[in-house]
């Protein structure tokens, strides 16, 4: 449906690069690498060299999708995934060293604006990847969407106060294109990330979790029967581990005491889901 491709489709411009021209498996490819290590050279600002290979991780994140798109040699496409989760622990190692002056440089609290937003972009192509590549590919693209979660969860509640994450996230979740059902795929996110950040932050995650609930029980509530009948849609074809699904319905349907009928909707969505389960396991 349109609202799924809203929600889970991320073009390159959206993490402010262009479409690779030059993938890893060119030989004219040392060239772009070389081009990149002197912009690396020559930028001496903290954040904007953490900035800088934040882009290069953006970029190696699209040129892996353009090799699994164009059906490149599996070896190669995983080299490039290796070469993406090296990019990133770098650009989290570089992350790191600003930390002593997040509480008093504005720049930061901008710097972490966009790094929160870019990072759920990735998430969205790492997560879309995974129904496209071979098992093979599969067991790297999880590991790096694993992996790249955890060091979000690092790099955003070290630089920014405990207290401050919830609203910090929930903002940058909002300011993210999408559908108006799209408070449904970020709560999948959110526990995805609850499950990675540090202790200290879960209960920041879990504020975020429970307003994101509430916005889209309020949303429900006032759409007609036919854009909820279109959510029902959504739910089938939005990418998603299936018992996370139905635990933010169970979670959303408790929230709905008021509507009878929508609860009935969600149930029915639950119970389809289910099925699929139960066949899946009876494989």
């Amino acid at each position: 449906s349109q609202e799924v491709s809203q929600d889970e489709s991320v073009q390159a411009e959206d993490l402010g690069v262009g479409d690779p021209n030059v993938l890893p498996d060119s030989p004219f490819y040392f060239f772009k690498n070389l081009s990149r290590g002197i912009q690396n050279l020559f930028t001496f600002n903290p954040i904007k060299k953490t900035e800088l290979k934040e882009k290069f991780a953006n970029e190696k994140l699209v040129e892996v999708r353009k090799m699994i798109e164009e059906n490149k040699d599996q070896d190669e496409i995983n080299q490039a995934i290796e070469n993406y989760q090296k990019e990133t622990e770098r650009a989290k190692q570089a992350a790191e060293k600003i930390k002593e002056t997040a509480a008093e440089n504005e720049k930061v609290g901008k710097f972490l604006d966009k790094f929160i937003q870019q990072q759920i972009l990735h998430q969205k192509i790492l997560q879309k990847l995974e129904t496209q590549v071979s098992t093979t590919t599969l067991a790297k693209i999880q590991e790096a969407r694993e992996k790249h979660l955890e060091k979000f969860g690092e790099v955003m509640t070290k630089l920014e106060n405990k207290k401050n994450i919830s609203e910090r996230l929930e903002k940058n979740l909002q300011d993210i294109k999408g559908s108006e059902f799209k408070d449904f795929k970020n709560l999948e996110l959110l526990k995805e990330l609850e499950e990675k950040v540090p202790e200290a932050a879960k209960e920041a995650i879990q504020k975020a979790q429970e307003n994101a609930l509430r916005r889209l029980k309020d949303d429900l509530s006032q759409m007609s029967p036919e854009n909820q009948d279109k959510f029902k849609l959504y739910i089938d074809k939005i990418q998603d581990n299936a018992e996370r699904k139905t635990e933010i319905l169970e979670n959303l349907r408790s929230e709905l005491k008021e509507s009878p009928q929508l609860r009935e909707k969600l149930l029915e969505t639950r119970d389809k889901i289910l099925e699929k389960i139960e066949v899946k396991d009876c494989l």
